[in-house]
């Protein structure tokens, strides 16, 4: 399909190019989760939550005027100008004077995610169909998953000479997008499209994005909701336990990565086999995460959580976004996988309130707060499988094999 439809300067360079560019959302958390417990000591007073709950907040509008300039614009376009505004946002907080600086370069950092993130798997969708196309959602999370795991040992380790330091990791995306510029063909605009032309025949169930991609949408929302607490509280349930410092958070998170790498790599394999139940094993994964750490007392106890944790990372993401683009028409498909990602981010945004609400109840401990959240994946984990049995005669990927 993509052969006969667009000239690569070379597939291979096409598909790694792909790849790199869905790892913008990696880099997130990655780098900043494992120096939180450092900058609160930089910065004494401040919320630095806040660090980590600002660019989600900005990648919600920025997704959704991705998917609104799609339709005028190529999305190669959107995706450069989103990797320069993430470059300057990312590097940009190495040279913070003051912590009001900082959130200043996170929101560039948000708005450059925002544009990119939600572009990459419509681009994998135009490309690629069929087995080809989970291969690659799958592939693109193992490699977000490869360089989450680098950014946070190197930002948990940088961490050690000056908090300003592991921001220069980020300068890894300027290779990146030199790959954009050289190897990405240049996608026409949605409007230019045969579907988009062929509007009117279309019938109106093909032009919704319907119940079963509203309820992945939902899910993806509430999951990032509760399992961002991990990100939020790993590094500070670490020092508060006494059990390790910084440099241990980041092989922590580390170590989730290199789970979330190896499951992604066989999520297509996964998914074949277990299609849409694929769900349950990322809930049961986070559930059983939650578990173990809210329970530890020695790093063994810490790292076990964190590799189940990686297996919920490696599974949940590219589940949705494969679910999503078999289940919506190319006609809305690029409005439904933003609208997927605005959900992701949010979620991850109102972590950090869900985190102060819960916390005003059962008061500050990180360990009861882990058990709290055990709980809730567990009850998910319960309401869909209820839901996937009550629906298992629509199971069935009606645009699993259908490009744009």
């Amino acid at each position: 399909m993509s052969e006969v439809k667009t000239k690569h300067r070379s597939k291979l360079g096409t598909k790694a190019t792909l790849l790199l560019c869905a790892c913008d959302s990696n880099a997130l958390g990655s780098e900043m989760t494992p120096i939180l417990a450092v900058i609160a000591l930089a910065f004494p007073g401040e919320n630095v939550n806040l660090l980590v709950a600002l660019p989600p907040l900005c990648i919600i509008p920025a997704s959704l005027l991705a998917a609104k300039l799609s339709y005028h614009i190529s999305r190669k376009t959107i995706l450069t100008v989103g990797q320069i505004l993430f470059i300057i946002g990312g590097i940009g907080g190495a040279f913070a004077p003051n912590f009001e600086f900082l959130l200043a370069t996170r929101v560039f950092f948000g708005l450059g995610c925002g544009l990119v993130y939600p572009i990459v798997p419509t681009l994998i969708s135009y490309f690629f169909a069929g087995q080809e196309r989970v291969s690659m959602m799958g592939g693109a999370n193992a490699v977000g998953s490869i360089i989450a795991m680098v950014f946070s040992t190197l930002s948990g380790t940088l961490a050690v000479i000056g908090w300003h330091v592991p921001f220069f990791v980020n300068i890894f995306f300027v290779f990146v997008l030199v790959m954009q510029i050289v190897f990405l063909p240049k996608v026409p605009p949605e409007k230019d499209m045969a579907f988009a032309k062929k509007a009117d025949s279309l019938s109106p169930e093909q032009k919704r994005i319907g119940t079963r991609a509203w309820m992945g949408i939902l899910l993806m929302f509430v999951s990032m909701t509760i399992g961002m607490v991990y990100l939020l509280k790993m590094a500070i349930f670490i020092q508060e336990t006494g059990i390790g410092d910084s440099v241990m958070a980041g092989l922590a998170s580390s170590s989730s990565t290199l789970t979330a790498l190896v499951v992604s790599l066989a999520f297509s394999l996964l998914f074949k086999g277990l299609k849409r139940y694929t769900v349950l094993l990322s809930m049961a994964s986070i559930a059983l995460s939650f578990t173990l750490l809210a329970f530890a007392t020695s790093p063994v106890g810490v790292f076990a959580g964190a590799v189940v944790y990686g297996v919920y990372l490696g599974t949940i993401i590219p589940y949705l976004q494969t679910s999503l683009s078999g289940l919506v028409h190319p006609y809305r498909r690029t409005y439904a996988l933003s609208i997927l990602s605005m959900a992701m981010f949010a979620g991850q945004a109102c972590s950090s309130v869900y985190v102060s609400v819960v916390e005003s109840v059962i008061g500050p401990s990180t360990a009861t707060l882990f058990q709290v959240m055990s709980g809730m994946f567990i009850l998910l984990f319960v309401i869909v499988l209820v839901y996937l049995l009550a629906t298992r005669k629509n199971a069935a990927y009606p645009y699993g094999d259908v490009t744009e």
